[in-house]
């Protein structure tokens, strides 16, 4: 059977818009139940000399300052050893990662670990993101150890380390300990969430996309009121590849919208700003190309003749 095609990812995906809530909720379950999971867990959070020591996992545990994160793992004295984040395709919240960060001891070994699909990690700016946030609130980290779908840095004060891991390295590293240690039943259900993290980082993505044509929207409205923009006789124009409003931006002729084409090659990469060439046009794409060069993506070039921004 099809990973894609399990009972959880079918059910998450027709009845609920936030997968990692349920993702998060599943590894919870798993988590809590099987021993072998959780020592599965320990090893993968801890260092060349020992596991991180890990009894229990809890989700959803507001701190004083309002930060939710989505799973809290304890030693056996209850002490947090370690915080959890689940990301597919969202961008960090507010409190990620330095809230989170700023809550774990740094006395004894604890982990921030942020869990992402494999393309955000090797290819994408998720871990340059993290480590962004983290510095300027004067929070500094020593060299990062990198390997496939795996990003660590130890910080250079403390012993906090931070963590970006793709879900389909943890999860299969937690399914070879249940399977090996017999746990049949927790073996099945981490299968079933790698059916459902595997729809989630591969599917479709509406949620998504309904959150970016509501900004795109606001983004323009907000143009045009401070008179950088104009839409006059221009509409919003969609297709199988791209949906997005073409606008007048600064006496360019530009596009604002999803480029389905660039999503499937740069998947954290979907919202676009697009310049081209037509005749009501006071400034020329080769202009902007001369004057923008270092903003262009260096990955997408969209349609020929055109310049494209992220």
């Amino acid at each position: 059977m099809d990973r894609n095609d399990t009972l959880l990812s079918f059910v998450a995906r027709q009845h609920t818009s936030a997968l990692e809530d349920v993702a998060t909720n599943a590894l919870f379950y798993i988590l809590s139940r099987s021993a072998s999971a959780r020592s599965a867990l320990s090893d993968f959070l801890g260092d060349e000399r020992r596991p991180l020591p890990i009894a229990e996992t809890k989700p959803w545990a507001a701190d004083e300052h309002g930060a939710v994160p989505d799973l809290t793992c304890r030693d056996a004295d209850g002490e947090v050893v370690a915080f959890v984040e689940a990301k597919f395709w969202a961008p960090l919240t507010h409190h990620q990662p330095v809230t989170y960060w700023e809550e774990l001891p740094d006395d004894m070994p604890s982990v921030l670990l942020f869990l992402a699909p494999d393309f955000r990690i090797d290819q994408g700016s998720l871990w340059d993101e993290l480590v962004g946030r983290l510095h300027k609130e004067c929070h500094q980290l020593g060299p990062a150890v990198r390997r496939e779908s795996l990003v660590a840095a130890s910080a250079k004060v403390g012993k906090r380390r931070l963590m970006l891991a793709s879900w389909r390295l943890l999860l299969d590293s937690m399914a070879e300990r249940t399977k090996k240690e017999g746990d049949t039943q927790a073996h099945f259900q981490i299968a079933d969430l790698q059916g459902l993290t595997d729809a989630a980082i591969n599917g479709d993505n509406p949620k998504r996309d309904e959150n970016l044509k509501k900004l795109i929207a606001e983004a323009v409205n907000r143009l045009k009121q401070s008179g950088w923009a104009n839409t006059d006789r221009l509409s919003v124009g969609q297709g199988d590849d791209f949906y997005g409003r073409y606008l007048r931006l600064a006496g360019a002729s530009a596009w604002l919208g999803i480029d389905y084409r660039a999503v499937k090659q740069i998947p954290d990469k979907a919202l676009w700003l697009t310049f081209g060439h037509y005749s009501d046009a006071s400034v020329s794409v080769d202009a902007l190309r001369a004057a923008w060069a270092a903003r262009l993506h260096p990955n997408w070039n969209g349609v020929p003749g055109m310049c494209a921004y992220q």
